[in-house]
């Protein structure tokens, strides 16, 4: 009996740190899109020249919104594939989300210094993307769970892998899809419990065993 009420105990514990404001949840966006131009300067990195992008941005979606009707989200990790290039998560990121700007929806993504190999002497310096779309691209200026359809951004969609010194060297594209993948703090939650309990029960079934064989 002592045994399970220290089990018990333990699991109330385990849980109440993993619901406290402490506890952080992320979600993941994929993305993919085409390339449109390379910079006669990249190209020896870039050749032949690639027709495709991937990657994938994963944020802290417990950021405090601020400026109103903007949304702030710090960017954990990164990756995006370009042809044979591979850059990952720079020295600092952010997404912001403005609903209504008047009349636009925008989302921005920006990553500083990415992690990448040097071209002809030049380093990855940003690697942005901006989408724009009409007012009710969005509901407010929180991260959707449910990425929205690319097609909604009709107003503008550019993303860019820029070397520096500069701006004008730069792979760049348009964004052709883009999918949410969410692991919020309740999931996380959820399944500490089940392996609270399943220990417990485990805990239990032992305790049995040796009643009846003693």
């Amino acid at each position: 009996m002592k045994q399970a009420s220290m089990r018990i105990g333990l699991g109330i514990v385990l849980c109440g740190l993993l619901a406290s404001p402490a506890t952080a949840a992320y979600i993941t966006y994929n993305f993919t899109g085409d390339v449109d131009h390379v910079h006669s300067q990249l190209t020896s990195s870039f050749s032949p020249s690639p027709t495709a992008m991937s990657g994938f941005v994963k944020l802290n979606m417990s950021d405090t919104n601020a400026l109103g009707n903007v949304g702030h989200y710090t960017v954990t990790d990164f990756n995006v594939t370009i042809g044979g290039y591979t850059a990952t998560m720079g020295t600092s990121g952010l997404v912001e989300i403005k609903d209504g700007t008047p009349g636009l929806d925008r989302v921005t993504g920006t990553i500083n210094a990415p992690n990448g190999p040097n071209v002809n002497f030049l380093a990855p310096r940003l690697f942005d993307v901006q989408l724009r779309g009409p007012a009710n691209t969005f509901t407010g200026d929180t991260l959707p769970t449910t990425a929205p359809s690319i097609s909604a951004f009709t107003k503008f969609n550019r993303w860019r892998l820029v070397f520096g010194p500069g701006d004008g060297k730069v792979v760049r594209g348009t964004v052709t899809s883009l999918t949410a993948v969410p692991l919020p703090a309740a999931v996380i939650l959820f399944g500490a419990g089940l392996v609270a309990l399943a220990g417990l029960g485990a805990g239990n079934w032992r305790q049995r065993k040796t009643s009846i064989t003693a």
